[in-house]
């Protein structure tokens, strides 16, 4: 402790000379005290509150643990609060080791093609909500999706789309981002509650 105090010292005198004379014993004060709480937190970097607060910080600070961008996290955390979910289980769903990122493999729920073709679309436009807030899934993302579960029908997919216009999506053409309609954005959150409760299990 105060290994270099010699030469502190003497370059507080040097500054509080530069003070005007009835400063200079607040100055002299100033400095020294300085001076101390640099060395004391030398000796013990983390004191017990200071350490205490930094955990706190720690357990505040959103994303220690999760792989979400820091930049969609709070639609992300809000909207698993909506639904009544946790972060974890809400991002166990999607892989974010790829930018844009994408859907984990999961079972798309379903009887038939066309069900699961609509789920595939609520999923896509989830995905797209919670990465831009815009609840549009991209045309493509929907039959690729649909490949991958096996439920792709190329002669009815637009077919199979427009069934749901009405109820979920507001328009369906070929080849253009298919928006929801509010019927759709409750449709698509109770299908994200469902596949994240069932990641849960």
């Amino acid at each position: 402790m105060y290994k270099n105090g010699e030469a502190a010292l003497d370059r507080i005198m040097e500054l509080v000379t530069k003070c005007p004379k009835e400063l200079q014993e607040k100055c002299f004060e100033i400095l020294l005290s300085g001076y101390v709480q640099l060395e004391v937190a030398a000796i013990s970097p983390h004191p017990q509150g200071e350490k205490k607060q930094q955990e706190e910080v720690q357990q505040e600070t959103p994303g220690q643990e999760s792989h979400v961008p820091p930049t969609i996290l709070p639609r992300f955390k809000n909207t698993a609060k909506r639904l009544g979910v946790t972060p974890e289980n809400l991002e166990s769903l999607f892989d974010f080791s790829i930018d844009p990122f994408t859907l984990h493999a999961l079972n798309l729920p379903g009887k038939k093609k066309a069900d699961k073709t609509r789920n595939a679309a609520l999923l896509a436009a989830s995905r797209s909500y919670l990465g831009t807030g815009s609840w549009a899934a991209d045309w493509k993302e929907v039959k690729s999706l649909c490949v991958d579960h096996n439920c792709y029908d190329a002669p009815n997919h637009t077919v199979n789309l427009k069934k749901g216009a009405s109820k979920l999506f507001k328009s369906v053409e070929p080849g253009k981002a298919i928006e929801l309609s509010s019927g759709g954005v409750k449709e698509a959150e109770k299908l994200l509650k469902s596949l994240s409760e069932d990641s849960a299990a």
